[in-house]
């Protein structure tokens, strides 16, 4: 189910009685710029410059209406410039207990700049309180790691070996094993339970790594299998979703648009299949094409007629490609 409203989100949201899994915004930055599709298209767009301490009142209500949509387990997503995030992440802070930074590397460098660094990180502040919703994910290891890191082998197939021992920086659990006269321990305590560890034992999932230079003290690693893979877990900086550009298959049709994919990611971390998704902020709609092309329902609010139409359109043709896909 999708909704689609055309109207300031400020009295919009006053009126929506439903509770959300996952608030996105990507609102005006304060930048001091007017937003135009391109130079010779005037239309599409819109006025990013406000009065002393304007936008920080303007933002201090959305973000508060938004707060009281939010469902117990949700999360508010927060999508700024890394340059003008002071004033959102104050915002944030003082309606939220957990206010976590995610550094999107949107681009790789700029060879227009000349007097300034060029910016190339946008921040996606996480807010939530107690008990939010989280899965996590898992990105493609690095090709070259992939191929070259399971060097050893056995029944199961090639491995790596995955560190279970903590370093000195925490402690961990102090325990000893012994196999064939040698002692296996960790200075610093081992990351897991002994009962834990004794069961990988069984299941044939330990590596030991025998001492040297005549020494009776070995190492124990875990064994990760290359087919077994997930990749790795996801952090808090996305480097492999690029900024939309004029040669992209994600189409551009609005000057400040995100690609489909960070969406998806966002909407994946935090919700699940059925839950509901708003936008207050929505410009373009991608939040909205995300939500529907993974099985969530969704609510978007923009005041921008010409965004609004570009919206419904999206979202149309998204509706098309989930039923084609689920099709097949």
């Amino acid at each position: 189910m999708h909704e689609i409203f055309l109207g300031n989100s400020l009295e919009v949201l006053k009126k929506i009685d439903r509770k959300y899994t996952v608030i996105y915004l990507d609102p005006p930055f304060c930048s001091g710029r007017d937003y135009v599709f391109s130079a010779f298209e005037k239309k599409h767009g819109f006025n990013d410059t406000w009065e002393d301490g304007q936008y920080e009142r303007w933002l201090d209500e959305l973000i508060g209406l938004c707060k009281e949509k939010l469902s117990p387990d949700g999360s508010l997503f927060f999508h700024i410039s890394a340059e003008l995030s002071f004033i959102p992440q104050k915002v944030l802070s003082k309606h939220f207990k957990k206010v976590e930074p995610i550094f999107w590397k949107k681009a790789h460098g700029k060879n227009t700049v000349k007097q300034k660094l060029g910016a190339v990180v946008d921040i996606i502040f996480k807010a939530s309180n107690n008990g939010s919703k989280f899965n996590l994910l898992y990105v493609p290891l690095d090709a070259f790691y992939f191929e070259n890191s399971y060097r050893n082998k056995d029944h199961r197939g090639y491995y790596a070996l995955g560190s279970i021992k903590h370093d000195k920086t925490r402690k961990g659990h102090f325990y000893s094993i012994k196999k064939e006269g040698i002692i296996y321990e960790a200075p610093y305590g081992w990351k897991i339970s002994q009962d834990k560890l004794e069961q990988l034992i069984a299941d044939d999932r330990i590596h030991y790594a025998k001492p040297k230079n005549g020494s009776n003290t070995g190492m124990l690693y875990k064994k990760l299998y290359k087919h077994e893979s997930k990749g790795k877990p996801l952090s808090n900086l996305w480097d492999d979703i690029s900024y939309i550009t004029r040669t992209t298959k994600d189409l551009r049709l609005y000057p400040t648009q995100k690609p489909v994919e960070l969406l998806k990611r966002i909407i994946s971390l935090a919700s699940d299949e059925g839950d509901w998704v708003l936008d207050p902020v929505a410009g373009s709609g991608t939040t909205g094409v995300a939500a529907v092309l993974l099985n969530r329902n969704v609510t978007l609010i923009d005041i921008n007629e010409d965004a609004h139409k570009i919206e419904k359109k999206r979202l149309e043709q998204a509706i098309v490609d989930q039923k084609i896909t689920n099709y097949f």
